[in-house]
């Protein structure tokens, strides 16, 4: 398998209603952290641009592995990275991190699809998204 370089790292505050009847980070909040890292990565690196206009991304498909147990004392981060550009669509990674051991708790890869909002069809990603992205995660696609 490729390892991945992680460019993007969001902080994540474990709530104490994240924590499940077993004393860990119940698997659906695991996925809230998840879409955290998601919408940062794209203010951060596309300037906010998909949350204003007509033209945005969608998520299209989602895998998660839940690796091991997040405790409320751990100290958590998301790490994010775009691995593919398409014509409409790109491949995201990411993972949330044990901050102080370095361990991996969760792997999620979703598929992001270039999406017009009124007209509620896929388009292509546009060139300035491409540009940015390429240029966060230093490779060209």
């Amino acid at each position: 398998m490729n390892e991945t370089t992680f460019y993007h790292s969001t902080p994540i505050q474990i709530r104490f209603n994240d924590i499940d009847g077993l004393g860990h980070v119940n698997n659906s909040t695991i996925q809230e952290y998840f879409d955290l890292g998601r919408m940062h990565y794209m203010q951060d690196v596309l300037s906010g641009q998909i949350f204003k206009g007509d033209e945005t991304l969608i998520v299209a498909n989602i895998n998660t592995d839940f690796l091991s147990p997040i405790y409320l004392k751990n100290k958590m981060e998301v790490k994010t990275a775009i691995t593919r550009l398409g014509t409409k669509s790109l491949n995201m990674v990411q993972q949330v991190i044990n901050s102080d051991s370095k361990e991996v708790k969760a792997i999620c890869k979703s598929v992001m699809v270039a999406f017009h909002k009124i007209n509620e069809n896929a388009i292509e990603l546009k060139a300035e998204w491409r540009e940015a992205i390429s240029k966060h995660e230093k490779t060209t696609f």
